[in-house]
C-alpha cells in the first residue's frame, strides 16, 4: 500500500524561471555581479600615494576633477534635504547628513596633501556616479519601490566599491561609500526624483 506523503524534494533540481507556489506573486529581485577582481588600477594608485605622502607632506592643491566633483554645478542650489524630500526620502535626511559630511571630511583631509590621494577619490566617486546614473536613476524614474532600490544601492555600488578598495588605506567603510553617494547629491552629479 503506498504511503500518503505530501513532502516535495527540489534537490538536484533545475527549475526554468523564478519557483512560487501557485497563489504567490513573484517579487523577487535578480542581479549579476561581475565584479570578480579588484582594480589593479587602484591598487597602483596606493602604492603610488604612500610614496607621494613619504616624498611631500604638505601639497594642497585639487585637481580638476576633484574640484569638478567638490563644486556644485547646478544653477539651482537647493541642498541635499530638499533634494532628499523631492525623491521621498525624508526619513533618511539626518544619515544623509552626517555620512555625507563624515565622508567630505575625509575626502579633504586625504586629498589635500597627494594628487594620488585625489586619483583615487576621483575614480571611486565616478564609479559611484556612474553606477548611481546607469543602475539607480532609473529605478527611482520608474518609482520603483525604496526596498528594491536600496538592495541594488548595496549591491550594484557599495560592495563592487569595497571589492575596489583593496587594501582600504583611507578606511571608507559602509557609511562613506552613502556619504558619496550624498555628497554628489548635494552638488548636483546624483538625482533623486
Amino acid at each position: 500500500m503506498a504511503e500518503n506523503n505530501n513532502d516535495v524534494n527540489v534537490d538536484d533540481s533545475s527549475i526554468g524561471g523564478n519557483f512560487v507556489g501557485r497563489d504567490y506573486k513573484d517579487s523577487s529581485v535578480s542581479y549579476v555581479n561581475n565584479y570578480h577582481s579588484r582594480s589593479t588600477y587602484l591598487q597602483d594608485l596606493y602604492k603610488r600615494y604612500e610614496d607621494e605622502k613619504s616624498s611631500n607632506p604638505e601639497f594642497k592643491e585639487l585637481c580638476e576633477e576633484l574640484d569638478y566633483l567638490n563644486s556644485v554645478i547646478d544653477s539651482e542650489v537647493i541642498g541635499l534635504e530638499k533634494k532628499l524630500e523631492d525623491g521621498g526620502r525624508e526619513k533618511i535626511i539626518s544619515y544623509a547628513l552626517d555620512v555625507k559630511d563624515r565622508f567630505h571630511r575625509k575626502l579633504m583631509k586625504t586629498s589635500q596633501y597627494s594628487l594620488i590621494a585625489q586619483d583615487i577619490n576621483v575614480y571611486l566617486l565616478a564609479k559611484v556616479r556612474s553606477s548611481f546614473m546607469r543602475e539607480i536613476y532609473t529605478l527611482i524614474c520608474q518609482n520603483d519601490s525604496d526596498e528594491k532600490i536600496n538592495l541594488l544601492i548595496t549591491e550594484r555600488i557599495i560592495k563592487p566599491v569595497q571589492e575596489d578598495l583593496g587594501i582600504n588605506l583611507f578606511r571608507y567603510n559602509e557609511d562613506d561609500i552613502m556619504g558619496m553617494i550624498f555628497f554628489l547629491t548635494g552638488n548636483c552629479h546624483i538625482k533623486w526624483n
